[in-house]
């Protein structure tokens, strides 16, 4: 694999943007300028010079730009993981949803879930090397005719945000499992989407991707190289095959011989990325609606704050996690319902999205429909529906308040 990469100019100390600096300013909101008690971007405080050296060569990996010599397609969605994860900074969400928003199809076929790989599913790529080589008959993929069935569905997806994922996943499995619960007074309970890890032999608790479908940052890295890229690894080793029909001879692309390492290298540069600071400083406001949010029980699904057990890095052993999320998947109603399974995840089950970096992100739900926060909290259905109706019935200014809180992660 050649290691000529073409990196994209904003990868340098430069891309490490101030929050305050993003493209969601609080003066767009009307509120006063704040600054943040951390900078976007930045490894975790505490490492060693060689996991830093190694942040800094995954930051690199993550911007690379790849080409057809390297694995490319020959269908994708990105030439560049940093193409559609730089809100605020590299690893951030996506800015624009007409390249940071991918559709995910599937179905029901006699009376089983099926992921409709002979349509081209379960993820679309809608771009091709047609781009690059106007010779190629490979076209992007589209969603299918058939998906105004019944039985078919295609749901669009946005980019997460990345920041703090490595501190999500030293959080241990038991902390996760003991959120659940039966008898909840508004009817809460979440799921844990158990899943096996063919990389480990063992069945994982999953906590990454809207349904909670990776267990693991490895997982997902090789995910998001197969299904965003088209580029193969050793646990993902089956070329995504365009519209579901085969690969004409000779387009046919081959990953380099260190494709395992990059996406290794992938891997721990999002492991050791920092998590989103707050935005300071806190107001009264702030708190109040720290309160209210507490008090029309969103912390039944958003918990505030879990803790990583004992880790081989130091910088992720036992910290506290303020992520606001329990990480288990809920049934948020038949307006959110997308009809997606993935893992034990069923149509209308998705994981409680965490609400740290709220402040840095453009849209909200899983397919971007909000625009903003109160949005968000509308469409909310199912499980989250008693905490939904205490909200409408907020008076404004509390509405605010609370708005403002969340504002401020």
């Amino acid at each position: 694999m050649s290691k000529n990469h073409v990196i994209t100019a904003t990868m340098a100390g430069a891309t490490l943007l101030l929050a305050v600096a993003a493209w969601r300013s609080d003066a767009q909101r009307g509120d006063p300028p704040r600054q943040t008690s951390t900078i976007l971007g930045q490894a975790l405080p505490g490492l060693t010079e060689e996991q830093q050296q190694a942040f800094t060569e995954g930051l690199q990996k993550f911007s690379t730009v790849e080409t057809r010599e390297e694995g490319l397609g020959p269908v994708f969605n990105g030439t560049t993981c940093a193409e559609c994860h730089k809100a605020g900074a590299i690893g951030g969400a996506g800015i624009d949803l007409t390249i940071s928003r991918v559709t995910r199809i599937g179905g029901i076929r006699n009376g089983v879930y099926s992921d409709l790989t002979d349509f081209g599913g379960p993820v679309l790529q809608a771009r091709s090397l047609k781009e690059f080589d106007t010779s190629c008959p490979i076209d992007g993929e589209t969603v299918p005719r058939q998906s105004n069935r019944a039985n078919i569905f295609a749901s669009l997806r946005i980019t997460t945000p990345l920041f703090g994922v490595g501190l999500i996943e030293a959080i241990p499995a038991e902390t996760i499992l003991a959120r659940t619960r039966q008898n909840d007074p508004d009817g809460v309970q979440g799921v844990a989407n158990i899943q096996m890890n063919p990389e480990t032999g063992k069945k994982e608790v999953g906590r990454f991707g809207w349904k909670s479908q990776h267990s693991s940052l490895h997982r997902f890295s090789g995910d998001a190289y197969l299904n965003e890229m088209g580029i193969t690894s050793q646990f993902f080793p089956d070329d995504n095959l365009p519209q579901g029909k085969p690969i004409p001879p000779g387009w046919e692309t081959v990953p380099g011989d260190d494709i395992d390492e990059d996406v290794e290298a992938f891997t721990t540069f999002m492991r050791l990325l920092a998590p989103p600071g707050r935005l300071l400083p806190l107001t009264p406001q702030v708190q109040e609606g720290e309160r209210l949010f507490q008090q029309i029980r969103c912390t039944s699904c958003h918990t505030p704050e879990m803790k990583t057990g004992a880790n081989p890095i130091a910088a992720l052993s036992k910290q506290s996690v303020p992520l606001y999320s329990d990480l288990l998947v809920h049934r948020m109603g038949r307006n959110l319902a997308d009809g997606i399974q993935q893992g034990l995840a069923q149509g209308d089950q998705f994981r409680t999205a965490p609400l740290w970096g709220a402040s840095r992100r453009r849209f909200f739900l899983h397919d971007g429909r909000a625009n903003n926060v109160e949005e968000a909290i509308l469409h909310h259905g199912g499980e989250a529906t008693a905490s939904r109706d205490r909200f409408t019935r907020l008076q404004e200014r509390d509405k605010a308040a609370l708005r403002a809180f969340i504002h401020s992660l």
